[in-house]
C-alpha cells in the first residue's frame, strides 16, 4: 500500500510540472504572435532629412589690394639740438616744451660777465699792439728798423687782433639763439644750471616734417623693391580715429643681419595735428592693386579651398575643386574668380553642411 501511494505522488508531481511548461509555452507563443501581428500591421515610419538652407551670391567686380601692416613710431624729419658754444651759468631760460620758436629767437642767456672781461682784456692788448705796430711800420717803411722787428710786432698785432675777434664771438655766444624755426620737443635745462657743450639746451623739430622708419621683414624685400612705384602707405593710431597718408622716401638697399629686417622710410602728408614725434602708430603698406576683377569673399571657401555653386535648373549644390581657385590674386578678404566661373552663383553660407548634387533651399534676403 505504501509503495502505491508514493507512486501516485510522483505521477502527480510530474503532471504538475508538465502543466506548468505547457502554460508557459502558451504565454510565450501568444506574446510572439501579438508582437508579430503588431509589426506586420504597423505603418513603417521613414525619416526624411530636411534640405539644408544656404545663402548664394554672384561674383562682383572689385579691386584686390595686397597690403601688410607693421607697428612703428613717428619721428621728426630733422631734430636740431641747441648746443651752447661757451660754458657758464644760465641766467635766462626762455624755452618751454611744445612752444613754437622762431629762428634766431633767444633760447637762453649764459652769464656774460667773464666774456665781457675777456673782451676788455683782449681789447686793451690789441690797442697796445696796434700803437706799437703802427710805429714800427712807419720806421720799417723808412728803413729805420729791421724786417725782423717788423715781422715780430706784426705777428703779435695779428694775434691780438684775433684774440679780440674771438672774445667778441664768445660774448655773442653767451646769448644762445635758435638755429631754426620749430617746436620745442625737449627743454632739459633750467635757470641757474651750468651750460656746457655736452648737454643741449633744447631740442627743436619742425612738426610739419615728420617721418616713419618702418621695419619690414626680409621676405617682403623683393616684392617691395619690384613694386616701389606702386607703394601706398597709410598711418593710423590705435584706439584713435586719427589717420593720415605718407609718401615713400626710400627703401634701404640692405638687410640688417641681426634682425633680418629692412627699413622703409616715409614722410607724413596731410593734416598732422594728431601726430607727434614719439607716437606709436600702425603703418599699412599697400604694395599691389589688381583692379576691376570678379571676386568673392574668402569666407565662401571651405577649409580645403574648394567651393560649391548653386544650379538654378536642378536646385542642387555642385562641388568645385580647390585647384580651380589657386591664384595669388587675393588678399585676406577677397579672391579673384576665374573668368570661366564669373557667371556662376556660389554658395557663400552653408557650404560646410552640403554635399555634391544635394538639393538645397536658398535663403532669400529681404
Amino acid at each position: 500500500m505504501g509503495k502505491n501511494k508514493n507512486l501516485k505522488n510522483k505521477k502527480s508531481k510530474f503532471f504538475k510540472i508538465i502543466l506548468r511548461y505547457i502554460v508557459l509555452f502558451i504565454i510565450i507563443g501568444s506574446l510572439v504572435y501579438f508582437v508579430n501581428y503588431r509589426i506586420k500591421n504597423t505603418e513603417k515610419i521613414v525619416y526624411i532629412a530636411p534640405k539644408p538652407t544656404v545663402k548664394i551670391e554672384k561674383p562682383h567686380i572689385d579691386t584686390i589690394e595686397k597690403k601688410v601692416t607693421f607697428p612703428t613710431y613717428i619721428e621728426a624729419k630733422d631734430m636740431i639740438a641747441v648746443i651752447p658754444f661757451v660754458q657758464g651759468t644760465i641766467t635766462e631760460y626762455n624755452v618751454k616744451v611744445g612752444k613754437f620758436i622762431e629762428k634766431d629767437e633767444k633760447v637762453a642767456q649764459i652769464d656774460p660777465t667773464p666774456f665781457k672781461q675777456q673782451l676788455l682784456q683782449a681789447k686793451a692788448a690789441f690797442e697796445a699792439y696796434e700803437k706799437t705796430y703802427k710805429r714800427i711800420e712807419q720806421l720799417y717803411i723808412k728803413n729805420a728798423t729791421s724786417a725782423q722787428n717788423y715781422d715780430e710786432i706784426k705777428a703779435k698785432y695779428d694775434s691780438a687782433k684775433a684774440q679780440l675777434e674771438l672774445a667778441k664771438v664768445q660774448l655773442g655766444y653767451a646769448s644762445v639763439k635758435a638755429p631754426v624755426s620749430g617746436t620745442i620737443l625737449l627743454a632739459p635745462q633750467a635757470q641757474g644750471n651750468v651750460a656746457s657743450q655736452t648737454n643741449p639746451l633744447a631740442v627743436i623739430a619742425d612738426l610739419d616734417s615728420q617721418i616713419v622708419n618702418i621695419q619690414v621683414p626680409e621676405k617682403y624685400y623683393d616684392t617691395f623693391t619690384k613694386n616701389k612705384d606702386k607703394i601706398e602707405i597709410e598711418l593710423s593710431r590705435p584706439q584713435s580715429e586719427a589717420s593720415t597718408y605718407a609718401h615713400l622716401l626710400s627703401i634701404d638697399p640692405y638687410i640688417q643681419p641681426e634682425s633680418k629686417v629692412f627699413i622703409v622710410k616715409a614722410e607724413l602728408d596731410g593734416d598732422l595735428t594728431y601726430f607727434r614725434p614719439g607716437m606709436y602708430t600702425l603703418a599699412t603698406i599697400t604694395y599691389e592693386k589688381i583692379q576691376n576683377v570678379y571676386v568673392l569673399d574668402q569666407e565662401a571657401k571651405k577649409l580645403d579651398g574648394s567651393l560649391y555653386y548653386y544650379d538654378e535648373s536642378d536646385k542642387k549644390a555642385h562641388y568645385l575643386d580647390a585647384k580651380f581657385f589657386k591664384s595669388k590674386e587675393e588678399n585676406n578678404n577677397i579672391f579673384k574668380i576665374p573668368d570661366k566661373f564669373r557667371d556662376y552663383t556660389f554658395i557663400v553660407e552653408g557650404q560646410n553642411t552640403v554635399f555634391d548634387t544635394q538639393k538645397v533651399n536658398v535663403l532669400i534676403n529681404n
